[in-house]
């Protein structure tokens, strides 16, 4: 039988010592060994700090924004995880305003400023004031990084909301006054911006950028009525008319006769639009219902040359300044009571002598005259039809004059006049509303009552 032989050796451990053959205390393997282990970031051993910039955190994980431990490309750490503090949740400088509880509606925000900056708990709101100029305008914008997605809204001095936030192709959200009418062309005031999250959620931090552009400087589109279409709305142009002057050094704020107003033309396809008006007269006697009266209450053949002022028979010549090509005589004389007749004249320049066709259109019945000869007699009752009515006429290289009598049997009342060559319009005349010359509207105020004539209806 084989015997077996066994040896224990006397002193001999597996227990751990106090240091290695190197001297070096012994670590017990994990995170601080110095090893890189599964689960570990980083192991820096006996250099592992929480204290230390850039150094690897004794959890063994790599240094992170919120550590309370400035790293590099990190500007602050305040180790919160919210904004409005002066250090973002990801570690950039708050060089705005920071947001102060509570300021949870447009009468309690806080004072704004060039940026402002906050966080929003659940269901909250955050309000600040921008001081608004008159006929200024407020823009918003929300400061990348952008987070979950924010709602800004703009109210007024009394609370109306009057514009809220689109999304930018960056996802972050703006109020722009070239698109929000809101934001643009405002009264003088402190407006507020308030800003939400959408669907009530948590936004650890957020910035806001707020200014106050000129909206003449940025192009912003007019808001409401705008005579001079400038695109500068009435409520901020102090030169309602575009004419050169001042609303409060022009007689006529609201009709171009400044340094600036263009001389006058026919339009583009020749219908006159300046002249001289006369009106209402009643009481004409007529052959017809519609047609003009025998009654020449202002003169009319031979050779009449009144400019405004002027009488019109028991009446006075006034300016009739039309935007369109269709003088629309009840605008001016509609609250007489039909039977009714007015005059209009004009006074052409043509550089030469030729042979064209007056074509009016009339409703009612309509006279008129070419260099004081009779040339159209019309006393049928129909509305305005653009070239309905025309007569062959001998235009001299000069001056000439264009006298039209309208008859109005009631209802719509109005002229329309040009004329042809050959069927083309012609628009090189040159219309004038002073005898045999060249006229320019004015500050011209003949009666001297502060009214320019060519607002004025009793020049």
């Amino acid at each position: 039988m084989r015997a077996l032989l066994f040896v224990v050796l006397a002193g001999c451990s597996t227990a751990p010592t106090e240091s290695t053959d190197s001297g070096a205390p012994w670590v017990a393997p994990g995170c601080g060994d110095g090893v890189l282990d599964a689960g570990e970031e980083c192991d820096a051993g006996a250099d592992n700090s929480d204290t230390t910039a850039d150094a690897c955190r004794t959890t063994c994980f790599l240094p992170t924004c919120g550590d309370a431990v400035v790293d590099a490309g990190e500007a602050c750490d305040d180790g919160g995880k919210t904004g409005g503090d002066g250090c973002s949740p990801t570690c950039a400088a708050e060089a705005g305003t920071a947001e102060v509880e509570p300021n949870d509606s447009w009468d309690a925000a806080n004072p704004g400023g060039a940026e402002v900056d906050g966080s929003l708990d659940a269901e909250d709101e955050d309000c600040f004031t921008v001081d608004v100029p008159a006929c200024g305008a407020v823009a918003v914008t929300e400061l990348a990084p952008c987070g979950p997605s924010l709602v800004l809204n703009l109210h007024g001095p009394d609370g109306r909301l009057v514009a809220a936030s689109k999304t930018t192709a960056e996802g972050c959200a703006a109020i722009d006054p070239l698109t929000a009418p809101g934001a643009r062309w405002m009264e003088e005031g402190t407006w507020s911006v308030c800003v939400i999250a959408e669907n009530d959620a948590v936004v650890p931090g957020y910035a806001l950028a707020i200014s106050t552009p000129d909206p003449v400087a940025i192009g912003a589109p007019s808001t409401g009525d705008d005579t001079d279409a400038d695109t500068i709305p009435d409520t901020c142009d102090v030169d309602l008319d575009g004419d050169g002057l001042a609303n409060e050094d022009d007689n006529c704020p609201d009709v171009s006769n400044g340094p600036d107003t263009p001389g006058p033309s026919l339009s583009s396809d020749g219908y006159v639009r300046t002249w001289l008006s006369a009106g209402p007269f009643t009481g004409g006697v007529t052959t017809g219902e519609c047609r003009p009266s025998e009654e020449a209450f202002v003169g009319e053949d031979g050779a009449i040359a009144p400019e405004v002022g002027d009488p019109a028979g028991s009446l006075m010549w006034t300016y009739a300044l039309l935007t369109s090509n269709t003088y629309d005589m009840n605008g001016p004389y509609g609250w007489a009571t039909p039977s009714r007749e007015a005059y209009t004249l004009v006074y052409l320049e043509s550089a030469t002598a030729r042979t064209l066709t007056l074509s009016l259109g009339a409703d009612d019945g309509v006279f008129a005259w070419w260099n004081g000869a009779q040339v159209i007699d019309v006393g049928s009752c129909q509305g305005v039809n653009a070239d309905q009515f025309q007569a062959s006429v001998e235009v001299n290289a000069g001056w000439n004059t264009l006298l039209v009598k309208v008859r109005d049997w009631g209802g719509g009342w109005g002229l329309a006049a040009r004329l042809l060559d050959n069927g083309a319009p012609v628009t090189d005349l040159v219309p004038s509303l002073t005898p045999g010359a060249e006229w320019a509207l004015d500050q011209a105020d003949h009666d001297g009552d502060g009214t320019g004539d060519a607002c004025d209806e009793t020049p």
